[in-house]
């Protein structure tokens, strides 16, 4: 585990296609996440990049950026708990009525189960 992870968002079309129709995915009733290493960078370390797909269908501009502020702050609080080089995208599919507890659940639950989130911790807790 790092101490400090750093995440920059997903910024290209091709990035998001990539990740969209090649990457491992995963959902429960609140979200889907889809997940794939990211390409070889330039640096050392590579970045987590998340990106998020939240189509006119889910609602008004305010829900929209209300979920996407909820997942960057869910991001925020979990993203020390990263393994470093992944692309992260996730789709919303009903948290409307979600908080901010059920979101970060939701993400550490899905992307500890592709592997993206290091197990040491919830591996002391079932035993």
């Amino acid at each position: 585990m790092r101490a400090t992870a750093i995440y920059t968002p997903l910024r290209r079309r091709r990035d998001f296609q990539r990740v969209h129709t090649q990457g491992r995915r995963k959902g429960d009733l609140l979200l889907q996440v889809r997940v794939m290493p990211t390409p070889p960078p330039s640096s050392l370390t590579p970045p987590i990049r998340l990106g998020m797909l939240v189509s006119k269908k889910y609602g008004s501009a305010v829900a929209r950026n209300r979920f996407k502020r909820l997942v960057r702050a869910a991001v925020r609080e979990l993203a020390a708990e990263f393994w470093p080089g992944w692309d992260i995208l996730v789709l919303p599919r009903a948290a409307h009525a979600a908080n901010m507890q059920e979101v970060r659940d939701a993400l550490r639950g899905l992307l500890s189960a592709l592997g993206v989130v290091c197990s040491a911790e919830t591996s002391n807790e079932g035993g």
